[in-house]
């Protein structure tokens, strides 16, 4: 049970500190794997999308006609890495770049249909664990939430610190 770490004190080598961080591995693997899984992450052709694509399509879509600069900057990226995305992402025919009349050396981004139709399907694997987790904590109190948020900010916030 993840809810005993706020109760119990853990120390290196005892074995609730070893459930919990198989618990921890298991979640992350299950997501990851559920990642890959599920439809919602593909193109209509089955194709998987990495993360990166998807967060590219969806900033598109909420930035229409935004350019490949302020792009790179909203995701806090390099323009190499945006522009190394953006060439997948036409392949894949889900991003369409168009030279910007008012400055012929940029091109302003959109989504085709296809790149529509991922953005919304992102949206829905993000509502569908939105319900999940309003499902999981819906009877559990507000001080094992805030509790198991602190902890997996923390632990977030470790793993970040290790780049």
């Amino acid at each position: 049970m993840l809810y005993v770490f706020t109760s119990m004190k853990y120390q290196a080598g005892k074995q609730p500190l070893s459930e919990l961080n198989s618990a921890f591995l298991g979640v992350v693997g299950a997501y990851m794997d559920y990642e890959k899984r599920t439809h919602l992450l593909k193109t209509s052709d089955g194709e998987t999308l990495f993360p990166a694509e998807i967060h590219v399509v969806s900033t598109i879509k909420e930035n229409e006609g935004i350019h490949i600069t302020a792009l790179a900057e909203k995701l806090e990226v390099t323009v190499g890495a945006v522009s190394q995305i953006l060439m997948k992402l036409e392949k894949k025919g889900l991003v369409i770049k168009e030279k910007d009349i008012q400055n012929q050396s940029r091109f302003l981004l959109k989504l085709t249909p296809s790149g529509e139709l991922v953005h919304k399907n992102h949206l829905k694997f993000h509502a569908e664990f939105d319900r999940m987790f309003e499902d999981l904590v819906s009877a559990k109190s507000d001080e094992l939430i805030k509790g198991i948020t602190d902890f997996l900010t923390a632990v977030r916030v470790r793993i970040q610190e290790k780049e």
